[in-house]
């Protein structure tokens, strides 16, 4: 087999799904830069099942991780949208009878 080093671990030429550079992408389809956005926000948004840097550390050693992205590249997200929070919760507490919200339509 004449396989590179980078097509072996999955690397290879394509265009970024992120930002749409064409070069060498990952199995994701990023490049290496949106790559690393993307772990940054893991990290920043705690979202430790699926970032690679979280892996196997303990959470003061995760929050340690956490404090340092955010200094060095700072706390808003490069990559991914925001979480929102749900708003189903608060439909479904406004429809279960609150006498005094159905009192003000």
């Amino acid at each position: 087999m004449d396989k590179s080093n980078d097509e072996e671990w999955g690397m290879y030429d394509s265009q970024c799904v992120a930002c749409d550079v064409y070069g060498r992408v990952n199995d994701l389809g990023l490049c290496m830069d949106c790559a690393d956005k993307l772990e940054r926000d893991l990290v920043r948004e705690r979202d430790w099942e699926y970032s690679a840097s979280g892996f196997l550390l303990s959470d003061k050693d995760r929050e340690e991780l956490r404090q340092q992205i955010i200094r060095e590249h700072g706390k808003n997200l490069e990559l991914i949208e925001p979480r929102r929070k749900s708003r189903r919760k608060k439909r479904l507490s406004f429809s279960h009878g609150d006498a005094s919200r159905q009192s003000k339509r």
